[in-house]
């Protein structure tokens, strides 16, 4: 009844400023150190999928603790399935005990339209699994089915999956991504699109699929677990290893000791790799090697990273910077799937190069949500959270500084580094809830 596809998910390992030995780490084990923790899986039919892909396994391996998966299929929040005869919210009453234990529970239903307001149950279904489990971590799997008869209620049903995201205190993965790709829309599903290399699924009232493609949505549910560690500031008890790459700023940010500090939040390495005056593809002034080349060179570092920082964009030497980012992204995504990524916007003020980082920081804004990284504004915080960094102000000193000697017209490209590195932490951290942090970081405080 149900189609799988197994894929083999290869990471690749491999280093160069260190601040300390390198710690092992395997995608797929338990994290060292660190305290086990049980997950618990509520679903409908996409559940036993995942059941039959092994995903209890590689939630435990992951997490270190048991792992549960609650699934019925064509079961609704509130309507009973086809096999165990239970809705979603009677899964609940009857796992009580184990919930109350869980520190992750990942949601998978919606598919099934039978709710009289989804909105209403879906709050519902989370006020009680909250009131079980107050202090676990929450995530929501969007809907990803395409039969054309249905899609416009799923994406309907979606808009609530994302809109209530930070209202109702969870992350929502996304299965439409994981099938379809990162800059697939989970909001506007074409009615009737199959599932790549697939046929329509037979049995239902238009063309399209529902089942199938489990082991992408296992990599993408385990991948938002790692993604959640690289963020939370609370508990050292992972290592949770950072990578550095940049130009020049990454040289004055290593001189300000953010790899130490990076150390101390995270209880993993940090590697800084700079060069000043290099872009994406073009070598610098001392390693004489690109952004692009250097990712070579410490591929296995970057394979144990859960923490990448970018800062590149200031010198404007690709033929291309919005087709070399995605260059970029694509290379270190390949080698590190799990890591969280933050891409530092321009801060730089030289008056004659304005326009083009005004039109680079737009792209590094634009690219955000489809390239899967977080922008750490180093504008704002030089000049303040009001500025626009998309309208960079043609030479304005930073304040403080006279013009920086060197350039053909005044302004200011290095310095103001203390309040940069601060950014960072907080972003990191989760501290600066409007810059950048996210919820599972935040929740680490006060959990939710």
């Amino acid at each position: 009844m149900y189609l799988l596809r197994k894929a083999i998910l290869t990471i690749v390992q491999t280093m160069i400023v260190l601040i300390q030995p390198v710690v092992a780490f395997a995608a797929i084990s338990a994290d060292v150190g660190r305290a086990t923790e049980s997950s618990y899986v509520l679903a409908d039919s996409i559940g036993y999928g995942l059941h039959l892909d092994n995903l209890e396994a590689r939630l435990q391996a992951k997490l270190g603790g048991p792992a549960r998966i609650s699934y019925d299929g064509s079961r609704s929040i509130t309507t009973p399935g086809s096999q165990i005869k239970k809705s979603a919210l009677q899964s609940v009453d009857l796992d009580k005990e184990y919930i109350a234990g869980a520190s992750v529970i990942i949601i998978i239903l919606g598919m099934e339209q039978q709710e009289v307001s989804f909105a209403d149950s879906q709050k519902e279904l989370l006020r009680k699994l909250k009131g079980i489990a107050p202090n676990a971590k929450y995530y929501w799997v969007d809907i990803a089915a395409t039969i054309s008869t249905s899609v416009a209620g799923w994406n309907a049903r979606n808009k609530i999956i994302y809109d209530n995201a930070d209202k109702l205190g969870y992350t929502v993965i996304s299965r439409y991504k994981a099938i379809f790709g990162p800059d697939a829309d989970p909001l506007n599903i074409p009615p009737g699109k199959n599932f790549p290399g697939w046929i329509s699924e037979p049995g239902y009232s238009g063309p399209g699929n529902i089942h199938g493609l489990y082991s992408e949505l296992s990599r993408a549910i385990i991948a938002a677990l790692y993604a959640s560690d690289a963020s939370a500031p609370c508990g050292k008890t992972a290592n949770r290893p950072s990578y550095i790459i940049g130009d020049s700023i990454a040289y004055g940010l290593y001189r300000d000791r953010l790899g130490v500090k990076l150390q101390e939040m995270l209880g993993g390495v940090a590697r800084f790799n700079y060069d000043g005056g290099r872009s994406i593809t073009t070598p610098g002034n001392q390693i004489k090697m690109s952004a692009l080349e250097s990712i070579d060179i410490d591929r296995d570092f970057i394979s144990k990273a859960k923490v990448i920082i970018i800062i590149l964009g200031t010198n404007q030497m690709e033929d291309s910077f919005a087709e070399s980012q995605p260059e970029l992204l694509q290379k270190l995504k390949n080698i590190a799937p799990y890591a969280k990524y933050y891409w530092v916007d321009i801060g730089a003020t030289i008056s004659n190069d304005v326009p083009g980082w005004n039109a680079r920081n737009k792209i590094i804004y634009d690219n955000a949500g489809k390239l899967g990284y977080t922008v750490i504004s180093r504008y704002k915080a030089i000049f303040g959270p009001d500025v626009d960094p998309l309208n960079i102000t043609p030479g304005m000193n930073f304040p403080g500084q006279i013009n920086e000697a060197g350039y053909a017209s005044p302004g200011n490209v290095h310095g103001a580094i203390k309040p940069l590195t601060q950014a960072i932490l907080d972003t990191i951290s989760g501290v600066s809830a409007g810059a950048g942090g996210d919820a599972n970081s935040a929740a680490c405080a006060g959990g939710a």
